[in-house]
């Protein structure tokens, strides 16, 4: 197979870049195993691991002949995109370094891994007032990050391009101004449906967490091709994880009872994680491997946990091990299940909402982090602010900081700027589900079909997948769709989908 990446200059920077590459493999490993297995007496040793393994990196990027190694590369004539995209990324990174005082990201490193901690135990209690004072910081932090990184119009623009390259509080009021009249409305016609209900009755359904694990394993095995590269573990908020080559970790979590919350879980983690594993071997180990885009890394995961978790072909394959796993199940039909998973109705829960009203759960979450940012509201008011959101827009209320504002993890982390590319996401992903069908037919035909699971992968790795980060989400619709970025898709999809059902 001839080679992507030829030009010499890239080549001696990828030498170089190796080191880097294996400080962040090991970082990886050890947030993985903070979220997972970690004592929680461990935390300190780890904090401080990892703190000064952040500024050992910042060290590595600047080093000045790596630096002009990356210098010398811009002035490369002829590269392709793979070479380019590298470059494009090296440069993102060594401005984030160069503008970023050593001091300054170990702080940030530090108070996030205590961060994570004091959430888990927050979101354990069910306490708001543990985790607070670590959120403040991060925030403190996050204000003072964007303007460190500088920003041409807005300081939560900064923070947003973190996670997906240029993007701005402008594109994403745009964005949402142009789905939230339709979904209201869609929102409005499944309410006023005689088939509206609040709840369904599988939900008060109780599982054993040993069986349910087994049926996931079983569910992981149906869907992956080579288990020999991934692992399924539990954690309090499901997350993915690629460590490396051949090393991918995804996360669920089980409460119990309503098993649509593991088994969804499970199936969007895939996403990520078959993105990753699907990434051009010759990528491995330079900085484009796998996913960056945030908005493309969100479309495959919900890419999998709507148009294949929810679909009623998948309910039917899986049907008989869910049986297996709770009995109880039985007194209910496959067309129950799917009902059960397709429910609309506003709730508290982002990960577990429909399809519809999830959007609204990630608008709130917008709006607050942006007059965060902008310091119009407080850190301490939050799980009012919150509440009071949801009942705006929802007209639900979070009786406890659970399953408010201690929900997800993210904060913890200072991912403050994630959470719009999960709708954006969500939208790009309607996008390949019609150019896949389009090309390969129906999704439902083709899990009918023994290989069909392989070639939904397949047509994932040849349009998505095999190019890792080289392009960003406005650049690979263009490519592999030959249009621009669309939320039209979404909008057709949602209304063909629940006028049908409701």
């Amino acid at each position: 197979m001839e080679k992507i990446i030829k030009n010499k200059v890239i080549l001696e920077i990828l030498d170089k870049y190796r080191q880097i590459w294996a400080l962040g493999h090991l970082g990886g490993l050890a947030n993985w195993d903070l979220s997972v297995y970690m004592p929680e007496d461990g935390a300190g040793a780890r904090v401080e691991a990892l703190a000064k393994l952040s500024t050992l990196m910042q060290k590595l990027f600047l080093d000045r002949d790596f630096v002009e190694l990356i210098k010398k590369a811009e002035n490369e004539k002829d590269l392709d995109d793979s070479e380019k995209a590298i470059l494009r990324t090296l440069k993102r990174a060594l401005k984030h370094y160069q503008k970023l005082p050593a001091e300054f990201i170990e702080e940030f490193s530090k108070v996030t891994s205590e961060g994570q901690i004091a959430w888990q135990n927050a979101k354990k209690e069910s306490n708001f007032s543990i985790f607070e004072p670590y959120l403040e910081k991060i925030v403190e932090l996050s204000i003072k990050k964007a303007e460190y990184l500088g920003y041409r119009e807005h300081p939560y623009d900064a923070l947003l391009d973190e996670f997906e390259e240029e993007l701005t509080v402008k594109d994403v009021e745009k964005y949402f101004n142009k789905i939230k009249t339709p979904l209201i409305n869609l929102i409005g016609y499944v309410k006023n449906s005689k088939k509206f209900r609040k709840d369904h009755k599988i939900e008060k359904e109780k599982y054993d967490v040993l069986k349910m694990t087994e049926f996931n394993k079983k569910m992981l095995e149906f869907m992956h091709y080579n288990m020999k590269n991934i692992r399924m573990d539990v954690s309090s908020h499901p997350f993915s994880i690629c460590i490396g080559k051949g090393d991918s970790r995804i996360t669920t979590r089980y409460e119990g009872k309503d098993f649509a919350r593991t088994f969804s879980s499970v199936i969007h983690e895939y996403g990520h994680a078959l993105y990753e594993l699907q990434s051009n071997e010759e990528l491995y180990y330079t900085p484009i491997a796998g996913g960056n885009s945030l908005v493309i890394h969100e479309s495959q995961s919900r890419f999998w946990e709507n148009f294949i978790g929810k679909s009623k072909e998948f309910i039917n394959l899986m049907y008989n091990n869910l049986l297996i796993a709770e009995p109880n199940l039985k007194k209910y039909s496959n067309q129950d299940i799917y009902e059960y998973f397709n429910l609309v109705r506003p709730s508290l829960i982002r990960v577990d909402a429909d399809e519809i009203t999830y959007h609204l759960h990630i608008m709130i979450r917008f709006e607050i982090e942006k007059e965060l940012i902008e310091g119009k509201i407080k850190v301490k008011d939050l799980p009012k602010i919150w509440s009071d959101r949801y009942e705006k827009y929802l007209g639900v209320r979070p009786e406890n900081d659970k399953e408010g504002v201690l929900q997800d993890v993210h904060w913890s982390q200072g991912c403050i700027g994630y959470f719009p590319t999960y709708s954006m996401g969500t939208s790009l992903s309607a996008m390949w589900k019609y150019y896949l069908e389009k090309e390969l037919g129906n999704i439902e035909e083709l899990l009918k079909q023994k290989d069909g699971i392989r070639k939904i992968q397949n047509w994932l790795k040849k349009n998505i997948h095999q190019y890792g980060s080289t392009y960003v989400y406005r650049d690979i619709t263009k490519k592999s769709l030959g249009e621009d970025f669309n939320p039209d898709y979404l909008l057709k999809y949602l209304e063909k989908k629940y006028k049908g059902i409701y």
